[in-house]
């Protein structure tokens, strides 16, 4: 038998097939599902696919896969070796074990999906008031492209195959991912997507969090450098120079006087909408 053969015949996605495991959700590298010692039924039990551990947040119990068939079957884990060793494997509808990160896309790619994808998106009521209330208009809003961040697992995969089917791929796009399963699936934190622009393109996006981070942040990155298949973002400039109809990156020297540099995406276009004789800058010094 080859090694990694072996290694799938142990690892904690063959044991939980093994089982029949309930699998209630995934994210990333974490499988959810219901623990077979206590019965929980909201996916207390966290299997780790990268160093196939097990733990559950309900009643504690721990330990890696081979230890789990072993306490669900009642033989020792020598036992369960033997076992998984001998039977068949069956990992076939789960992820890969090892991370796989891509190299980013041109800024002409990312343009072509993020447009895509922020046209199939909304603002909700909420994220509407709370821009309004910081002195953008309606149009503003939709100038820019400001969208609420889906939450809804089934929302967001449905989201990316709507993107795929129009003939785009997610490989090499930061925030965007495959999923246990290997489905394509993005990132999401209850927020405000906001576009950051590079002469005329949506080269990345900034989230602006409803919760700030406990790091007193309430913004981040769109990315998914840590997920399967995900992309990291760049910490990108961004500059809003005045123009009747459009915003775009500026690259020559200016009068330091008409200069504004502020720290966040959100802040800089509401300084760009209330100084529109100034070319307001986004700086690289808060990388979060």
């Amino acid at each position: 038998m080859k090694n990694n053969d072996i290694y799938n015949c142990l690892s904690i996605v063959n044991v939980k097939n093994k089982l029949g495991l309930q699998e209630i959700h995934s994210l990333g590298n974490i499988i959810y599902v219901r623990c077979p010692f206590c019965n929980s039924t909201n996916g207390a039990m966290k299997l780790n696919t990268l160093n196939n551990s097990y733990i559950c947040k309900d009643c504690g119990e721990s330990g890696y896969a081979i230890g789990l068939y072993a306490k669900n079957k009642y033989i020792t884990n020598k036992e369960a070796y033997i076992r998984l060793i001998k039977d068949s494997c069956e990992v076939e509808d789960n992820i890969r074990t090892s991370i796989v990160i891509n190299n980013k896309k041109s800024n002409e790619e990312l343009d072509d999906v993020y447009r895509i994808f922020l046209n199939l998106l909304t603002l909700n009521d909420i994220h509407k008031n709370k821009l309004l209330k910081l002195g953008f208009t309606l149009e503003d809003t939709k100038r820019i492209g400001f969208k609420s961040i889906p939450t809804n697992e089934n929302t967001k995969i449905a989201i990316c195959k709507k993107i795929i089917k129009n003939g785009y791929e997610l490989c090499g796009v930061p925030g965007f991912f495959q999923d246990q399963r290997l489905r394509w699936n993005f990132v999401s934190h209850s927020g405000i997507f906001i576009p950051v622009i590079d002469n005329c393109k949506i080269v990345s996006l900034r989230i602006h969090l409803d919760k700030m981070y406990s790091t007193d942040t309430s913004d981040i990155w769109f990315s998914s450098n840590n997920k399967y298949n995900g992309t990291k973002a760049s910490n990108n400039i961004m500059i809003l120079y005045p123009e009747k109809e459009k915003i775009h990156l500026i690259k020559d020297n200016r009068n330091v006087n008409n200069i504004i540099i502020v720290s966040e995406m959100l802040l800089a276009y509401k300084i760009h909408k209330q100084y529109r004789d100034k070319i307001v800058i986004r700086s690289t010094k808060c990388n979060f």
